[in-house]
């Protein structure tokens, strides 16, 4: 093969590798660009629009559960949630709210010690998403 032949196919495959590595980089941002962690309601009420597949996980009683919850939110306890995990799916993106974030807090420590790794928690709960003027369903 010719030489300049070779040197224009090396250079065609070190593009497509450097266009493969941008391309990923982009999508991973774009997936997350809340990046994963503690997020406000307002920035809660954006990504469930936003994101039809995310699971919105409550961790309240069922009694508060019942009481009033964000639309489309699957109800399990954080004392129940370590004997639950097999009801959800580790790579689904969760949003893990309660009432005012800290039984959240320890539902998602749970689900990062079980390999759960795509979770936004949302800072104050229920009480800052109706205080925010948000709807919840019962």
């Amino acid at each position: 093969m010719n030489r300049n032949i070779r040197v224009l196919l090396l250079i065609c495959v070190i593009l497509i590798i450097v266009y493969a590595a941008y391309y990923f980089m982009q999508s991973q941002t774009a997936d997350s660009e809340l990046g994963y962690g503690d997020i406000t309601v307002e920035e809660a009420v954006r990504l469930i629009a936003e994101n039809p597949g995310l699971v919105i996980l409550d961790v309240r009683t069922e009694a508060e559960f019942k009481e009033g919850h964000i639309e489309g939110a699957i109800n399990i306890p954080v004392e129940e949630l370590q004997g639950r995990l097999v009801e959800i799916n580790p790579v689904d993106e969760f949003l893990v709210y309660c009432r005012t974030g800290n039984r959240s807090a320890t539902a998602v420590g749970i689900l990062e010690q079980n390999g759960y790794s795509r979770l936004y928690h949302m800072e104050g709960g229920i009480v800052a998403w109706t205080g925010a003027g948000y709807p919840t369903v019962k």
